[in-house]
């Protein structure tokens, strides 16, 4: 018998706009192969960014000495990406178990690459400073964008380890902060003569990796799942506000003296 006023089913009663919103789906079947198209991308950044520097300082020819902090940097930049290719490896041969204990890795390895990113790039800074005077101090900032946003997007993905369709999101984006940076070691020159040293061209040759990536994830949700997840729809704006506003300081004249005082110079 058909209800009467009052009497609709709770489907009935949302607006027509959310009853027809389409549910996000936690799965398709393309997941697999796009996670190994980002890793391939991620690692293509990683090799032709940091491969050139690491072969010139085991030749002897680094600009600066690299002390232990810097060692154990680049070995825990280097463990993030064997963990993360592990870790899409796992659940591509269905070993999600293993895929979860595997993941507690993390928990040691997240403070470890923010300590050590920190310290590296302070010891470089002050290096610079001292030998190769005027240096590069304004890039303080870009740094410090690169370990304050991967270690929130990582820590949030730790938390969110029971919601796998949050858990991969917030997992790419860290990654797509770290490997952002390596992109900018690749092709940040060639960029930084096309674009010069303004705001627009700091936001290019600095971020262009990362916002590339970005596009890229939000781009296969639209097309697997004709909706953006929740996650990027406040993550991303940040990541964006965030590559202006750290634009911003980089150019700002009264950075410079904040940044002395950070390196302790």
């Amino acid at each position: 018998m058909a209800g009467g006023p009052g009497m609709e089913t709770p489907d009935e009663q949302l607006p027509v706009a959310r009853r027809e919103r389409p549910r996000f789906l936690a799965y398709h079947k393309w997941d697999r192969n796009f996670y190994l198209a980002f890793l391939a991308a991620s690692w293509l950044g990683v090799l032709m960014g940091f491969v050139p520097a690491a072969a010139k300082r085991f030749a002897g020819h680094a600009s600066y000495p690299a002390p232990l902090i810097l060692e154990i940097h680049a070995f825990a930049f280097t463990a993030w990406m064997v963990l993360l290719t592990a870790q899409i490896g796992l659940i591509r041969t269905r070993h999600p178990k293993l895929h979860m204990k595997l993941g507690l890795v993390a928990v040691a390895l997240i403070p470890i690459m923010a300590i050590s990113g920190s310290l590296s790039e302070l010891y470089g800074q002050r290096f610079r400073l001292v030998h190769q005077p005027p240096g590069d101090l304004p890039f303080l900032i870009i740094a410090i964008f690169d370990v304050v946003l991967f270690t929130v997007l990582a820590c949030a993905a730790l938390v969110a380890r029971k919601d796998p369709a949050t858990h991969k999101r917030l997992i790419l984006l860290a990654t797509t902060i770290i490997v952002g940076a390596a992109y900018g070691r690749w092709w940040g020159t060639p960029l930084y003569d096309l674009f010069g040293e303004g705001y627009l061209g700091l936001l290019i040759y600095t971020f262009a990796g990362t916002d590339l990536l970005l596009a890229g994830a939000v781009g296969y949700d639209l097309l697997t799942r004709k909706r953006v997840h929740p996650v990027y729809q406040v993550a991303i704006p940040v990541i964006l506000a965030s590559e202006i506003a750290t634009t911003i300081v980089y150019h700002a004249p009264g950075w410079l003296p904040i940044a002395r005082t950070l390196i302790g110079r």
